[in-house]
């Protein structure tokens, strides 16, 4: 967040929360962990959802609500999580290309990233925010699930 113009919510809890919480700029709000029903009304206010993790994931559940919930989600770009990146990519129109993930680990990348959907200019960020969340509803939700499960092979 170094040099980036933006308020940070951090959600969550781990082993690194001290070091974190020292490093982070004052403008940094550490909330710990959330009930999902505390999520619902606090994704779609967030102009962006980074999930920096490193732990390898099956799915990228945090993404995949993030999107749903209207909030373009940022990702390291790994295990389930570059999954749902890349459903969101191919969702997104092209001038958004690379928009959903940073590669793992790297820094730079994420804050590059990260300003260019903060500088987007109102409209072009709530085109971004609902080509993510129609991304999802397309590619995840339980009817189009459901659909392509009752699809005749």
């Amino acid at each position: 967040m170094e040099g980036i113009d933006a308020r940070l919510v951090v959600v969550g809890f781990g082993p690194y929360r001290a070091t974190l919480e020292e490093l982070a700029p004052a403008r940094t709000l550490f909330a710990g962990p959330l009930e999902h029903r505390h999520l619902v009304h606090l994704l779609p206010l967030a102009d962006v959802t980074v999930v920096p993790s490193i732990f390898p994931e099956a799915f990228g559940m945090v993404a995949a609500e993030a999107a749903a919930a209207g909030s373009p989600p940022l990702v390291a770009r790994h295990s389930g999580l570059a999954e749902v990146a890349a459903g969101l990519e191919q969702s997104y129109p092209a001038r958004f290309a690379g928009l959903a993930s940073f590669e793992t680990g790297d820094a730079r990348d994420l804050a590059d990233k990260l300003e260019r959907i903060l500088a987007l200019p109102r409209d072009e960020h709530d085109e971004l925010r609902r080509a993510a969340r129609q991304a999802v509803v397309d590619r995840w939700s339980w009817s189009s699930v459901a659909e392509r499960l009752l699809q005749p092979v």
